[in-house]
């Protein structure tokens, strides 16, 4: 039985190409990734003026390597995040193998 959270993966489907020639973006195609685990991380608020953003820095930890690349982006517990750098394998610290993947996200509001 898989145990942790369900989140979706949102990347750019094939683009196609418009009868002028011009490359169209592709819908964005979702696929769900089981067994995450969320670290919600924290969040600031940087002084810019005339600005009030808040910047959200979560990671997600899979016991498995699902494919995940820099470009995509993912959507947690209803909020989207982009995906920041490549996602990184993670090592158990007991066995020396690996454990996972970890993906740091982003999201700024």
């Amino acid at each position: 039985m898989m145990r942790g959270e369900t989140v979706t993966r949102l990347r750019p489907g094939a683009p196609t190409v418009d009868e002028y020639g011009t490359q169209i973006p592709g819908a964005e195609v979702e696929v769900p990734i089981m067994g995450a685990a969320f670290d919600p991380g924290g969040s600031s608020e940087p002084a810019q003026t005339g600005t009030a953003r808040v910047v959200t820095t979560p990671k997600i930890y899979f016991t498995t390597s699902p494919d995940v690349l820099s470009s995509d982006r993912m959507r947690v517990r209803g909020l989207v995040y982009s995906v920041i750098g490549n996602p990184a394998l993670w090592i158990n610290p007991f066995t020396g193998a690996t454990a996972g993947l970890v993906v740091e996200l982003k999201a700024v509001e």
